[in-house]
């Protein structure tokens, strides 16, 4: 059982079979929350956080980047994760980019862009935010394995984030549950994406 892992009747219902059918800017807006409350949970815990993802540095090249034609130096930034994180003792710096999914089919998750993030940003980490069992897991992405599809990755092929962010284990009680409470009602009230 993981850290943001809480009882039966503190989880999510099942969102397994609903779909979320949100346009460009919804799933920009939803992106950028998700990616805040992973930021706000790691400078909690001690870590330097800092945005990297060059939505960070040119907000307006997003648009243009997704409607432009493909090459490999606008590939790679479009790519490009979105946090640099930083243990405390300076020993080790990471890039994360932030995933959160909705809908899984038999613990299979699809990430679209995996094969971009492995080509482009291989050392690179995901965090992935769900609904339910702990909410909160990571993997390094050469370390991620597809499931027949080159886009369905098991749940199993990641870790709780405290594996990977150790200090996550030192957030108090009622701060973890705050955590799990806002994300939960993220996923849950889909009027939320229409802000």
């Amino acid at each position: 059982m993981g850290i943001f892992e809480f009882a039966e009747e503190e989880t999510a219902p099942n969102t397994e079979t609903k779909q979320w059918h949100l346009d460009f800017d919804d799933n920009l807006i939803f992106g950028h929350l998700f990616k805040d409350i992973v930021m706000l949970l790691l400078d909690k815990c001690g870590y330097e956080v800092y945005p990297y993802g060059y939505e960070s540095f040119f907000p307006n090249l997003k648009r243009q980047l997704l409607e432009s034609q493909p090459s490999e130096v606008a590939n790679r930034v479009r790519y490009t994760p979105d946090l640099l994180v930083r243990n405390t003792s300076g020993e080790r710096v990471d890039l994360v980019e932030v995933k959160a999914r909705s809908v899984y089919t038999e613990r299979l998750i699809e990430i679209n862009e995996a094969e971009s993030y492995l080509k482009y940003w291989a050392e690179s980490l995901i965090i992935l935010v769900i609904p339910s069992g702990n909410y909160f897991y990571a993997q390094y992405v050469h370390k991620l394995k597809p499931k027949g599809s080159k886009r369905m990755y098991s749940l199993g092929d990641f870790c709780l984030l405290e594996e990977i962010f150790p200090s996550t284990k030192e957030l108090p009680e009622d701060f973890r549950r705050k955590i799990v409470r806002k994300v939960r009602t993220l996923f849950l009230n889909r009027d939320y994406a229409n802000l």
